[in-house]
């Protein structure tokens, strides 16, 4: 078929026709979830990237890329409903087991993404998102700690939102860490009193802490496992798992999701509230 110029001006208005609608659609879906409650805090285990490129014979870093263009849209979307937090695992202490190879594409894919934070167009300038990186940044190389610690003082005036990014993170090694502190907290205080170290005073400590405890965890991939991610944090919270790869991850699924966590949201709350009674002021 011959191209003419007659034939791409055909095209372009189509693509801008199929992209108006989808927007519209898009907005309309928002607008109903709006009318039921919309979750403060919602955490997602990015999973299924590499997958992802050996099902289209692509380099591992390039699902990679692609996820974290997932993320962004994601992102976006979650502000769009009236999202508070949204909390993501990127990277956990067991993935430098990894290759040398994929651990270094994935550092370097870090920086960079961090380093279009700081543009002044980037999406968390635009929106007045927080971006914060939790985890022991100790094991993460200079350049890319730098980058994360630049990124964190040059959004943390930005208020409408936040971004946790987990990194270099497991829950198990987040709470030893907090308990170590709250442990030292008391020891600055004299002699250890056990009634002193509190479910508080431990949470206060956790890399979480200042954000509400998710109120929705998605899981990509199929998979239903929490991986060693905020496991302290999730006790109550709805776990939705979708059998989509994190890269193909749309407004779709998130919608799905938002929407089981719509259904289950009362007795959630009621669990939460339960929680929050009863921990308190409560002794280890």
């Amino acid at each position: 078929m011959e191209i003419t110029p007659k034939r791409v001006g055909c095209w372009l208005w189509l693509s801008w026709v199929f992209t108006a609608i989808q927007n519209s659609c898009r907005q309309i879906m928002v607008c109903i979830l709006r009318a039921g409650p919309i979750p403060r805090h919602i955490a997602i285990i990015m999973d299924g990237n590499r997958r992802f490129a050996q099902r289209r014979r692509m380099e591992k870093k390039t699902g990679h890329e692609f996820g974290a263009e997932s993320l962004m849209q994601t992102l976006r979307n979650c502000y769009e409903m009236g999202v508070d937090c949204v909390t993501v695992y990127a990277f956990s202490i067991e993935n430098f087991k990894r290759s040398r190879e994929e651990v270094d594409a994935l550092m370097d894919l870090m920086q960079h993404k961090l380093e279009a934070l700081l543009e002044k167009e980037s999406l968390v300038n635009q929106a007045g998102i927080r971006v914060r990186l939790l985890g022991n940044l100790e094991l993460l190389p200079e350049r890319v700690r730098h980058a994360a610690e630049k990124v964190m003082v040059r959004t943390m005036p930005n208020s409408k939102a936040i971004l946790n990014v987990c990194v270099a993170y497991t829950s198990t090694e987040e709470i030893v860490h907090a308990v170590q502190e709250a442990c030292q907290g008391v020891l600055g205080f004299g002699s250890v009193n056990r009634r002193e170290i509190t479910m508080e005073a431990i949470e206060s400590h956790l890399y979480t802490a200042g954000c509400p405890d998710p109120d929705l965890l998605i899981r990509t991939s199929g998979e239903s496992r929490l991986s060693n991610f905020l496991l302290w944090q999730s006790g109550f919270c709805y776990l939705h798992a979708c059998r989509v790869l994190w890269p193909d991850f749309s407004f779709r699924h998130l919608f799905m999701a938002v929407l089981g966590y719509q259904r289950a949201c009362s007795y959630i709350n009621r669990r939460q509230k339960h929680k929050s009674l009863k921990d308190l002021s409560s002794p280890l």
